[in-house]
């Protein structure tokens, strides 16, 4: 085996080659397998959220992170909710 890997690694040219490879072959696995893996990830994470879900999730983010930086500076951040433009 391990002189299996050095040949791979000699033919690949180290990690030059090595990592878009590994890249190619993790996206072909994706594509080959996507109904299997998308039921996968249903079964674990559940369906899709909904968009309003994920606005108001997005818009409680946004105000953790201006109170953060008025916290850190003692300045409203120019993009707060509700701040100064």
């Amino acid at each position: 085996m391990a002189g299996l890997w050095h040949h791979y690694w000699a033919w690949t040219g180290g990690n030059v080659g090595a990592m878009p490879l590994q890249g190619i072959l993790a996206v072909l696995f994706a594509v080959c397998f996507r109904k299997p893996l998308a039921r996968w990830w249903h079964k674990h994470f559940g369906a899709q959220a909904d968009l309003r879900e994920i606005r108001d999730i997005a818009a409680a983010a946004h105000r953790i992170a201006a109170d953060t930086y008025r916290h850190h500076t003692g300045h409203e951040h120019p993009d707060a909710p509700g701040g100064c433009k």
